[in-house]
């Protein structure tokens, strides 16, 4: 299957207690397989990874991809020789801070900038005429309180606060008061078949995906599927062959010149595994996040199918991560 985008309607009710990343992303389609198709069938997919990749985004808002990350530029700023704040170098200011903040690009505004781009063309897409534009609604981050509960007791301990702890979820924002649903994209280039993909999204999104998917966390309907190709394309003209990532992976030395941030990810296995026997807590894995750029030099695959990320680990039958990178083509201007 090539490059294909799948749009899926959030359910704006239920909350995503778990960012959904490529990794964890494919984890839960494995999941997925693994219940349609028994034990056996799951082996036998993740068998073939390392020489079969499964190549999946994170979840994008709809008609958007990540902000790639490109050579610094000047920018929207204020003017540096002001000592005092002026109203326009407040203005300035502000729009800077809000430049910064974007993390998405729309797909139009890619066509425009994957031949011979540069941040300055990046930063004029984002902000014409100087007043840089916000990021669509998409997750909207939520932090919510719980108490820790003694067991003994039945009751929050009075000493240190009541336990109290922070755990975070994402809503989905609508564009429009009363929307049920938010759209979004994910992107999939794989050996499986649209069909099998968009079953085994469609299960993923009746169950739930992420923490407390059993109570009602992170649903979400599969709408259709099309092709993609156009991004997978290389650009014709003058410039640097580049890769922009779409997903979180790892680094790989076939990843040239790359300019990332990092992000540690403390993982954790499914309930299906923990219900086994194992501890739930995968070992720390240093990810590079979506918007990474990297010059390839070779075709790829690029990043990894990772194992060794647990204390409980079979060799026989590893647990892995999916860190490989959906990346598509684009050049730099020299």
């Amino acid at each position: 299957m090539p490059l294909r985008r799948f749009r899926l309607a959030l359910d704006t009710a239920s909350a995503f207690g778990t960012p959904p990343t490529s990794g964890t992303l494919f984890g839960h389609l494995a999941w997925a397989k693994r219940a349609r198709e028994g034990r056996d069938a799951l082996r036998a997919w993740l068998a073939r990874l390392p020489h079969e990749p499964f190549l999946i985004s994170d979840l994008l808002p709809a008609d958007h991809l990540p902000r790639p990350l490109l050579p610094a530029s000047g920018g929207v700023r204020a003017q540096p020789e002001e000592r005092r704040p002026t109203p326009a170098s407040i203005r300035a200011a502000d729009a800077a801070k809000t430049l910064k903040k974007r993390r998405y690009i729309t797909l139009e505004d890619w066509r425009r900038l994957r031949i011979g781009a540069t941040a300055a063309a990046l930063d004029l897409l984002l902000a014409p005429r100087d007043e840089p534009l916000p990021d669509p609604p998409f997750l909207r981050p939520k932090r919510v309180p719980h108490n820790r509960i003694d067991r003994q007791s039945g009751k929050t301990p009075e000493a240190g606060g009541g336990g109290l702890w922070f755990a975070d979820e994402w809503w989905p924002s609508p564009r429009r008061e009363g929307e049920r649903s938010v759209s979004a994209d994910l992107y999939i280039d794989s050996g499986l078949e649209p069909s099998e993909v968009e079953a085994l999204l469609a299960h993923v999104g009746e169950i739930g995906f992420g923490r407390d998917a059993a109570f009602g966390r992170g649903r979400f309907r599969v709408e259709g599927s099309e092709p993609a190709g156009w991004l997978s394309e290389p650009p014709a003209g003058a410039g640097t062959r580049r890769m922009l990532s779409l997903s979180q992976g790892v680094i790989t030395r076939n990843m040239a010149h790359a300019r990332w941030r990092r992000f540690v990810l403390f993982g954790k296995l499914g309930r299906e595994m923990m219900a086994e026997g194992k501890r739930p807590w995968k070992l720390p894995l240093v990810l590079a996040e979506a918007g990474a750029t990297f010059a390839p030099a070779d075709p790829g695959p690029f990043g990894a199918w990772v194992t060794g990320l647990h204390q409980d680990d079979d060799p026989t039958d590893p647990i892995g991560h999916n860190a490989f990178h959906l990346a598509i083509p684009y050049t730099e201007a020299p």
